[in-house]
């Protein structure tokens, strides 16, 4: 590793939908998380782009979906990202609440058990999808900020993303270049673990191994974004992984973030993404972030053809009783 800054942990995670009307209502009315920018993908203008955070849309708290209607459903396997944890308040008190709040709602979780490394009590459930989700449990951990929608008390919400798990054909390879060119760090207590930046919850990664490929589609994550501070941070990525002999997608204007992507050694799709200028940089307030259908201002003048080319989201905003 040479003199570029070390990733700071997870930045967001980026999953695909094929239903944005029941994705819309389990990640925002079941999971209780806020919808903070509703947009389209800005290479696929006819698919919207949903951001799910904290309250304040923090970096590290974004869980985000492309929505493509006719996409197959996705498999887990060599390849892909296997699975998402978020992080949640309390203990294990709060993830049985948790358990019983999701089966009310159809979704059946397992038992509430300990991920391993962290030791932190975990319940693993999936989404509507299929996609594979873990809530893991910090009681007085430090964090996001959780929304008052949340159908659980403050306490118990989801405040932010804690770890990922890659599912690799060749896990050597892969950790070789996690921490010879990414800078990860092996976790003590746990071969399988890998940690960024501060370390621990938010800055965490699995790596799991299996032969059998698998595939992308719904219910399957798209990338993994790593935070950086700002652009000087980026530029310095992308001139130290050209020197490294990575490709690279040069720096990419998201507005609400600067993107730098890449793949992994198991075809694994990363980004780097910047901390700003964040979601109410296109003039949204904080109070009614994700109410309407924001652009870029690069996109704006296209407004009422991408407008047509959607169907309508029920983004009324959820409100706790």
């Amino acid at each position: 590793m040479t003199s570029v800054p070390a990733l700071q942990g997870l930045h967001h995670v980026t999953a695909v939908t094929a239903d944005a009307r029941r994705n819309l209502d389990f990640y925002t009315r079941v999971l209780g998380m806020r919808l903070v920018k509703t947009t389209v993908n800005q290479d696929d203008v006819s698919a919207y782009h949903l951001f799910y955070a904290d309250a304040l849309g923090s970096p590290g708290t974004e869980l985000t979906f492309f929505e493509w209607e006719q996409v197959p459903s996705a498999h887990v396997g060599a390849g892909t990202v296997s699975e998402t944890a978020l992080r949640v308040g309390g203990g294990r008190a709060e993830l049985e609440a948790w358990k019983t709040h999701l089966a009310r709602h159809g979704r059946v979780a397992g038992e509430v058990g300990i991920w391993s490394g962290i030791g932190l009590p975990s319940l693993a459930f999936t989404d509507p999808e299929g996609q594979p989700l873990r809530l893991i449990a910090e009681e007085g951990a430090a964090g996001g900020h959780p929304w008052p929608g949340s159908p659980l008390p403050p306490e118990a919400s989801v405040f932010g993303l804690s770890a990922v798990t890659l599912t690799v054909r060749n896990v050597a390879e892969t950790a070789l270049f996690l921490t010879e060119v990414l800078g990860f760090r092996a976790h003590p207590d746990d071969s399988s673990l890998y940690e960024t930046g501060r370390g621990g919850p938010g800055a965490n990664l699995r790596l799991a191994a299996s032969a059998s490929p698998g595939g992308q589609g719904a219910g399957g994550v798209h990338h993994v974004a790593w935070t950086v501070e700002n652009q000087d941070e980026q530029h310095a990525w992308r001139e130290y992984l050209a020197v490294k002999g990575v490709p690279n997608s040069g720096l990419v204007d998201r507005f609400y973030f600067q993107s730098l992507y890449f793949r992994i050694p198991g075809g694994i799709l990363f980004e780097l993404a910047t901390r700003g200028p964040g979601f109410t940089a296109d003039g949204e307030s904080l109070a009614h972030l994700g109410e309407r259908l924001s652009l870029p201002p690069f996109l704006e003048a296209r407004r009422a053809q991408i407008e047509r080319g959607l169907p309508p989201l029920d983004v009324a905003p959820v409100v706790r009783p």
